[in-house]
This record gives C-alpha cells, sequence and structure tokens, in this order.
C-alpha cells in the first residue's frame, strides 16, 4: 500500500453498504477517515454532496487521495469499491480466491450477488418507504422487507447446502477464509435483525452469520459501534 495515499469514506452508521467497505477495510489493514451522512437528516440530498461526491445521492462513498492532494479516485457503489480494495490490495485476507479458480470466484460472486443485487435494493430504506407511502401502512413496509429478505436468505441457504462442504472446519461461505460473500451476508442479517425476523428458517445461514460476527473486523463495523451510532442504539461494552 502506499503510505501517502488517504482512504475517506462517506459513511452512515445504519448503512448495510458502508459496514462492507468497514469490514474489508480492517480485514486489509487499511486506515479510514470518516465523514458521517446523517440519512435520517437526509443530509445525502444536499446538492453539494449530490453535485461534488455521488450523483446517486447514497452512501458509500470513497474518495481516494494520492500524495499530491489530488483525487485518484471517487468510488460511489460499495461492490465497486469492494472490488477495489481487493484489486489494489490483494494482500492481506484476499476477498476472492485466487485468479486461477475461476469456478471459486464465480461462486463467491454468485453469493455476492444474492445479497447486492436480490436482498439489498428492495430492502433499502428509500424502496421500503416508498413501499409504506402508497397506503400510509406501516405493515406494508414491515411485510415487504421481510418478505425480501426471506426470499434471499433462502436462496443463500439453499446455495450453501449445495456447495459448502460439511466437512470443512472454518465458518465461511465459501472456502476456509473470510471472501467478499461473508462480508456482504453479515451486515444485510444485521438489516434482517433491524426488521425483528427471526433467522432459524435458514440455519447454515444462521450458524455462518453467528461465527463470522465473533470476528474483530466483523465486531468493529457492527452498526451499534460506529462513531455516528446514536446513544440510544450503541452496544453497551
Amino acid at each position: 500500500m502506499e503510505a501517502t495515499d488517504s482512504f475517506h469514506l462517506y459513511s452512515f452508521f445504519a448503512s448495510s453498504c458502508c459496514q462492507r467497505i468497514i469490514i474489508a477495510a480492517h480485514l486489509k489493514s487499511i486506515p479510514l477517515t470518516f465523514s458521517f451522512i446523517d440519512l435520517g437528516a437526509k443530509q445525502h440530498l444536499d446538492d453539494e454532496y449530490r453535485d461534488s461526491l455521488n450523483p446517486s445521492r447514497s452512501v458509500p462513498t470513497l474518495v481516494v487521495t494520492g500524495p499530491d492532494g489530488g483525487r485518484r479516485a471517487v468510488i460511489r457503489q460499495s461492490v465497486s469499491i469492494l472490488e477495489y480494495l481487493e484489486e489494489r490490495f490483494p494482500e492481506p485476507s484476499p476477498l476472492l480466491p485466487p485468479r486461477g479458480d475461476h469456478e471459486r470466484r464465480a461462486l463467491v460472486r454468485d453469493f455476492v450477488n444474492i445479497i447486492t443485487t436480490d436482498v439489498a435494493p428492495p430492502t433499502n430504506s428509500r424502496i421500503t418507504q416508498r413501499v409504506k407511502a402508497v397506503r400510509g401502512a406501516l405493515d406494508d413496509q414491515l411485510e415487504f422487507a421481510r418478505a425480501c429478505f426471506t426470499d434471499g436468505l433462502r436462496a443463500y441457504e439453499a446455495l450453501l447446502g449445495e456447495t459448502r462442504d460439511e466437512a470443512a472446519t472454518g465458518g465461511f461461505t465459501v472456502g476456509e477464509a473470510v471472501t467478499m460473500a461473508d462480508v456482504c451476508l453479515v451486515p444485510t442479517v444485521d438489516q434482517a435483525f433491524m426488521y425483528k425476523m427471526d433467522i432459524s428458517f435458514v440455519p447454515r445461514v444462521k450458524k455462518l452469520y453467528e461465527s463470522l460476527k465473533a470476528m474483530p473486523a466483523f465486531q468493529a463495523a457492527d452498526w451499534r459501534r460506529q462513531p455516528d451510532t446514536p446513544e440510544k442504539f450503541r452496544v453497551q461494552e
């Protein structure tokens, strides 16, 4: 890693997409500095944030600054950020199998896309709030989100059943180390818990989540432990 580069993350404590980046940065020992965008206060809708950083008006946004103080990159989607960090800093803690292992790399991406394509977009608060707004009914929002989590987690569970070697000793989605799939799974399960879901219907996912959640990088990224987490939500250490 170029020691003079800096990595600045625009983040929000309850964003599962931001949690993905924080997990990966901890695993790869990449120091992050932060600006916090309060989605509840609609700071992401500010013209300055939209025009200068993220036209999607979302988080995370990663700004990479070079040794001359100029921007090397602004990356605005969590999977793009994960791919960037992995390509630029494959060690330590590679998040994809070796380049020649095409099949397992594709498998990791299958798991990643179950979460980032099938589950995360419809359970994003932008969408669930619109569902609620149709009839002004909170129950509509809750039922819709829970159905999306249920469908996605069942798909993840089924794929684990097909591909996970039950003799494997580690608690990981693919192989014997953390991959990008794990980095994406844990924050989404945390989001499901925000909706008061019981995930015992996916026992493999539940066991996997509990194993990963015990690791320091996943604990450090927990939404209840972020600097901008309101006191009422914080973990009491």
